[in-house]
Formats: C-alpha cells, structure tokens, sequence
C-alpha cells in the first residue's frame, strides 16, 4: 500500500487465505442475492480492500467489517473514516464475540470456511450470502448416500437451508486460486430442538469417522470408546439398516432421541 491508498504494493498472505474478488460484476450479485434492506445491519467478513463493502453501504443501514490483517484493517478505517455507516472491526472473527446484525455477506477466506460457518449458524441472522470453494459448497448441499455427504452436510442442513446461486471462475479472483468458488445463499429453518444438542452433534461427528460402517457396528465402537457409560440395553433400540453416509438428518435426530430415552430409563 503506498502513500496515496493504492493497495498495488500489497502482498497477499497465503496463510491468511488472501484471495480477492475483482470482478465488480460478482459483487453486485452477491449483494443482490442478499436483497439487503435500508433498515438492515450487515456484517462483513474479511472485507479485504474495501470493494464489497462499498457496495453493501449504499443498501444497508449499517456495515460490520471485520479484517484480521492489520495493514488492511488501517487501509479501510482510513477510506471509510468518514463514513458512519461503516464501522471496521480488526480481528480474528473466530475469537469475537459478534455484534448483532441482520445479515451476513461476505467472501471470507476460504482457510476459515467450516468453522466460521458453524459459528454463524448459531447466531440468529435473517440471511447469510457467502462465496466458498466450489468443493466446500458443493458438500452442503450434498444428499444421503453421496460421495460429498457427510457431517458438515448434515450439521449444516440441520438448522439452515443452503443453497447454490453462481459459480464464480478462479480467473475472478486476485491472486488465482486453484479452484472455482460458488455464491451460497443460506436461509435459517425451523428444527426439532427437543433434540439433545452435543449429544447430536457428538454422534454425528463420532459416527462419520466410520461413514461407510452399518450404523449398528459404528454406533456399537462410538460407544465404547465415547460414552460406556450409557448402558449396552441402547443397542437394542430401533436402529436403520443403513450405513453411517445413508443416514439423514432426521435419522440422526431420532436416534439421538432414542439414545437419551433408553439412558434415562
């Protein structure tokens, strides 16, 4: 970055997952598929030179951007600084405890994706739009028994409905990365929270290292080796003749509620 805000001195850091979409084209997509409203808070993640956010601005009542890189976070508190519609946050969002807001849009570093995702989803949000790795994109929308399903499948379409909007080719970004990304919109949806919460998540995250297993013998070694505490009787529930990748999300929720009920009894 020189002297006069330019930023073509800048050298992007690989581990912080630097890629920088310059296709103005594809960032007006992806503010337009937010359909952000002038009374709504956006927050922003990674925002790296400033190109998306300007174009959230101008529809929203607010921006949160938060910038983990420390020379970019100062080159955006500097062109935003007279802009109160803007506020700039430095960090790492991981380790922050998130303002509120309505909306998120975004493209983060795709070093982040997974646990960022996770953490969003547990916040109330009307709309999240976020660009990831077509790889990564393509497993939350992945169906029971595909190559892709698997955990973050069924953790994600547990509480949210993803979907994908628009490929985005490599040559879009700055530096190019090795593959294409996709814009996801994804929606908050109504789930069963009678569901015990770790338990789920422990089970789904425990049985997937088995993912090709028949559900009987994965469960049988996640017990052993996660919970002996809970007693052999809960083998003899009710349990799908299915392998572990087959099991839907709603498979997983009753056999956590199966779980709980022979342990309470």
């Amino acid at each position: 970055m020189d002297k006069r805000g330019t930023h073509y001195s800048f050298v992007p850091k690989k581990r912080l997952g630097q890629n920088f979409l310059i296709d103005s084209r594809l960032l007006k997509k992806i503010v337009f598929h937010a359909e952000i409203l002038p009374t709504e808070i956006v927050l922003e993640i990674g925002p790296g030179f400033g190109a998306l956010t300007q174009i959230i601005q101008a529809k929203a009542r607010r921006v949160i951007a938060i910038e983990k890189d420390p020379v970019l976070a100062e080159f955006l508190q500097e062109k935003f600084k007279t802009n109160p519609k803007v506020e700039i946050i430095m960090g790492d969002v991981l380790d922050q405890t998130l303002p509120e807001y309505d909306k998120v849009v975004a493209t983060p570093p795709y070093n982040i994706s997974s646990k960022l995702l996770f953490q969003l989803i547990q916040r109330s949000y009307r709309v999240i739009v976020l660009t990831f790795q077509k790889e990564f994109a393509d497993r939350l929308v992945s169906k029971p028994g595909t190559k892709n399903y698997g955990r973050l499948t069924v953790m994600i379409n547990r509480k949210t409905k993803p979907k994908l909007l628009e490929n985005i080719p490599k040559k879009s970004f700055r530096p190019q990365p090795k593959v294409d990304s996709v814009i996801v919109k994804i929606i908050p949806k109504e789930y069963n929270e009678t569901v015990d919460e770790k338990l789920f998540s422990d089970l789904v995250r425990g049985l997937f290292t088995q993912r090709r297993r028949k559900l009987r013998s994965s469960l049988k070694h996640y017990i052993d080796k996660e919970i002996p505490y809970f007693p052999m009787e809960i083998l003899n529930i009710e349990i799908p003749d299915k392998r572990v990748y087959q099991m839907t999300v709603e498979d997983f929720e009753q056999l956590t509620k199966n779980l709980i009920k022979v342990k309470v009894l």
